[in-house]
């Protein structure tokens, strides 16, 4: 394991271009680098960027396996990506705005020896799933010389993923859902199955939600039966199923919990900051703890609510919120979860409800950097906030990885 000091550290980041983003203002993978690159020119390290579906090659030197990937190294940012993006436009459409240019240089692509790197902070979501796969399939065989931030364990693993995860960690906290793989057989099987629990257990309503278990960040997510949106069609659930399952494989299907969104004749613009019972929060943890201002007040949460012609999944608008004492004490469990799992830097949704007995469920969860980051900076009235502070906690691991024996990085509980 290298032990570099900061002044000739490489950081690589495998992240998206900026220039697919479409909503780039916020894009957390390009923030950390621009951040990491404002500290490594302060202290003399080297930061690399790599973007997806970049091969890597193998090769033995000495007995020692190494691999090697094409990167480029970060030159010179002209501005702070969020000022620069937010000087362009005000307002984004996500729909529209797509293919923003960067704002920083950086040389062409050179080989890097992986195994010299001191840091990799994985944060691609685009590009090919397959080679994604491979790629942190790969990125295992350095994980024990390098420290890698979202262990490609963690991201392999099935029962860490961002749909089955809250299930694991509070079951009595999470809507009531069912998962096809719990079926055995074909799509014609997993469908009817599927259909039973939504009459039998959900009670037959309008609307439930389908989602694949592998699915993150939004992708796939369905509402099956009436919609919620005046302007959008009703949506058949058993074609519907029968699609989710060929295009994603296995689903979870779940209750529809309207008060995700505002309560009818309250537009998002005037959300009332004292009701608690409708909308969506996406909290962050770090190091198992809820992030605090940079003079210890607790953050504010980003307070998710549709616009009227949106769904959560689609867009909507984003609200400071405080926490109630019962969530902070739901999140501080999260947290403890989150670092047995080795998830150092983690989030998710809670749906605030106003059914007494469950007053929040807890619906998502975020195993690695997540994307709100920089939103709940901005919230906070300093976008790079979050962003600072993963950066000092992947420095306090950096430090205990010195100290500590060197193996995987990730203990894995026996049974999840």
């Amino acid at each position: 394991m290298s032990t570099r000091n900061p002044r000739h550290r490489r950081t690589v980041f495998f992240i998206d271009p900026i220039e697919a983003s479409s909503y780039p203002v916020t894009e957390t993978g390009y923030a950390l680098l621009y951040r990491a690159w404002v500290r490594a020119q302060q202290d003399g390290g080297t930061v690399l960027a790599v973007y997806p579906d970049t091969q890597l090659r193998s090769a033995t030197v000495h007995g020692r396996q190494t691999w090697t990937v094409d990167a480029h190294r970060v030159e010179h940012f002209t501005a702070s990506p969020y000022e620069h993006f937010r000087s362009q436009r005000d307002r984004y459409d996500a729909s529209a705005d797509v293919g923003s240019t960067r704002c920083h240089r950086e040389s062409p692509a050179e080989p890097l020896p992986l195994n010299d790197a001191d840091v990799i902070v994985f944060r691609q979501e685009t590009g090919r799933p397959d080679q994604r796969a491979r790629l942190l399939t790969r990125l295992q065989a350095v994980e024990d010389e390098v420290f890698v931030h979202l262990s490609p364990r963690l991201a392999l693993d099935p029962r860490f993923g961002s749909k089955v995860l809250p299930a694991k960690i509070a079951p009595d906290r999470v809507p009531a859902a069912f998962q096809t793989c719990e079926t055995a057989g074909g799509v014609e099987r997993k469908v009817d199955a599927a259909l039973r629990f939504v009459d039998r257990t959900l009670g037959a309503p309008d609307t439930f939600i389908a989602k694949p278990a592998r699915g993150d960040n939004g992708v796939g997510i369905t509402v099956c039966g009436r919609s919620p949106l005046a302007d959008r069609p009703d949506v058949e659930p058993g074609p519907a199923l029968e699609r989710l399952l060929g295009t994603y494989g296995d689903l979870i299907v779940q209750e529809y919990l309207p008060s995700v969104r505002a309560p009818q004749g309250v537009h998002p613009r005037d959300v009332p900051r004292d009701r608690r019972d409708f909308g969506e929060i996406r909290f962050l943890l770090i190091d198992g703890t809820i992030p605090r201002t940079r003079d210890g007040r607790r953050i504010d949460i980003a307070r998710r609510v549709p616009t009227e012609t949106s769904l959560v999944a689609d867009s909507g608008i984003s609200y400071p919120t405080s926490l109630s004492a019962e969530e902070c004490d739901f999140l501080a469990h999260v947290g403890r979860e989150y670092l047995r799992r080795g998830i150092f830097f983690g989030g998710g949704d809670l749906i605030r409800t106003p059914d007494p007995a469950r007053p929040f469920l807890f619906t998502d969860a975020a195993r690695s950097v997540c994307g709100h980051a920089v939103v709940t900076g901005a919230l906070n009235g300093d976008p790079y906030l979050i962003v600072d502070q993963v950066l000092d906690s992947i420095e306090r691991q950096l430090i205990r990885r010195r100290v500590e024996p060197v193996g995987p990085r990730v203990a894995l509980p026996a049974r999840d």
